[in-house]
């Protein structure tokens, strides 16, 4: 039988979740079938007719019962140990010539429901050995277990996901810091990594770093940027490691039932810290960190809302700009659950902000202190408390600026379902950092001009 702490245990699924148990199962070494897992059939749990007596056929259960019995009083797994190790042995692929093995190797990913679908580079040890040269960190060093498989994350592991989505060195302490607040405990990510909701990683990067590695920031930021294209391959490494090593593949690891198109590469950018104005200090001093700082900070998106709204020339403008943002908060509020239910102090979602529209309410005198405590007021206003149990104070909004020089559009990021609260990490930058930086130039030329 299976025991948790000690209590012979039974899992009692229904139909078209069984393999998410197996997936979970897997993660603490047991078989993914067997006798510990009692599977029912959907009508058991809806509503027959009118529901006039017993509003559901209960049959299945009592047909069942020996079954859960054995499981529970006989049944010994033939796995004795527990653990997945990553990474496995390698593989070999073969082709008439390298764009023949190439696409073999595709290939083979798609038997094994490796990856996202989309076409990948082959992580060879030369090019796995080369992306670990952006960390000064042991290739050993364990990032951290990844739900709901949980396979264990190593700075190796991180590495070949960087290779396979065509990242580079540079990227990888953006990548291990990255992983490490999607791992903190507070951000929950083995919910939303597991959940009907079509939810994804947002991350937003501060400090220098953010130019140094051609992190979006102004146009197109969200994606894609040819010019700066390392956000996309930073959040595609991310998808892959949720995916591979923390089994998030569809219907076996995560239910969301949509998906979509952000969760092929998430949402990684850079704050355009160059165009904040005086007033308005980027968001990783928010967060608690020193000005200058390369800090990641995750938080957990479901959707996107493009929303119009011009620079402000007087108080009024202003307050409309702002009206809009606060009626995107409140829309989200209602959506996870009774008031209380998620009540950590987390943000309702992301609002992207034009430097232009910061500038120009910057100098009508809206600070972004002013701004995010009128935030606070106004959503309270619209959609009165206690319906607004996402945060706690208006510190808990998070604002970026982010985006073109063009302010007649803001960009709304609302919250997914189950994740705690954002998280943050600082970037360790490896003692070879300037020289990496000199590749790059070397490999894909100087750093081309962003706005």
């Amino acid at each position: 039988m299976v025991e948790i702490a000690g209590i012979p245990t039974m899992v009692l699924t229904r139909k078209g979740f069984t393999q998410v148990v197996g997936n979970a199962y897997a993660g603490f070494g047991f078989a993914p079938e067997g006798p510990s897992v009692h599977e029912f059939p959907l009508a058991m749990f809806e509503p027959v007719g009118p529901c006039v007596g017993e509003c559901s056929d209960l049959t299945p259960l009592k047909e069942g019962i020996e079954h859960i019995v054995y499981g529970l009083t006989k049944w010994q797994p033939e796995v004795t140990e527990k653990g997945i190790i990553y990474p496995g042995e390698k593989i070999a692929v073969e082709g008439k010539d390298y764009q023949e093995a190439l696409a073999n190797l595709n290939y083979l990913f798609l038997q094994r429901d490796w990856g996202d679908g989309l076409p990948q580079l082959p992580a060879t040890d030369d090019r796995v050995d080369w992306i670990l040269t952006g960390t000064d960190l042991s290739p050993d060093t364990e990032i951290g277990k990844i739900l709901p498989r949980g396979g264990i994350g190593t700075v190796k592991m991180l590495a070949i996901a960087l290779a396979m989505a065509g990242g580079r060195p540079e990227y990888m302490p953006v990548l291990i810091a990255a992983m490490q607040a999607i791992l903190d405990p507070e951000l929950i990510h083995q919910s939303f990594n597991a959940t009907t909701c079509s939810t994804y990683p947002v991350l937003i990067v501060n400090g220098p770093i953010g130019k140094q590695i051609r992190l979006p920031s102004g146009y197109g930021c969200l994606g894609p940027v040819p010019s700066h294209p390392a956000g996309g391959s930073i959040g595609r490494a991310i998808r892959f490691l949720l995916m591979n090593v923390g089994g998030a593949v569809p219907g076996i690891g995560t239910m969301a039932i949509y998906g979509g198109p952000a969760r092929y590469t998430n949402i990684v950018f850079a704050e355009d810290e160059d165009h904040l104005p005086d007033d308005w200090p980027p968001l990783s001093v928010d967060r608690g960190f020193p000005a200058g700082s390369n800090v990641v900070t995750v938080h957990v998106a479901r959707s996107t809302c493009n929303t119009r709204g011009g620079n402000p020339i007087d108080d009024e403008q202003a307050r409309t700009l702002l009206d809009g943002f606060a009626t995107n908060i409140t829309r989200d509020t209602q959506m996870f659950g009774p008031p209380g239910a998620f009540d950590r102090g987390g943000a309702p979602g992301v609002q992207l902000v034009a430097y232009t529209n910061t500038q120009a309410l910057s100098a009508l005198g809206w600070t972004k202190e002013k701004v995010l405590a009128y935030l606070w007021e106004r959503s309270a206003e619209i959609k009165p408390s206690p319906e607004k149990y996402w945060a706690k104070e208006p510190g808990n909004l998070i604002l970026v600026v982010a985006g073109g020089a063009q302010g007649m559009h803001s960009y709304w990021m609302g919250m997914g379902c189950c994740a705690g609260v954002p998280t943050s990490a600082e970037i360790e930058l490896p003692a070879n950092w300037d020289a990496l930086l000199a590749q790059a130039e070397e490999d894909i030329g100087p750093l081309p001009a962003y706005i």
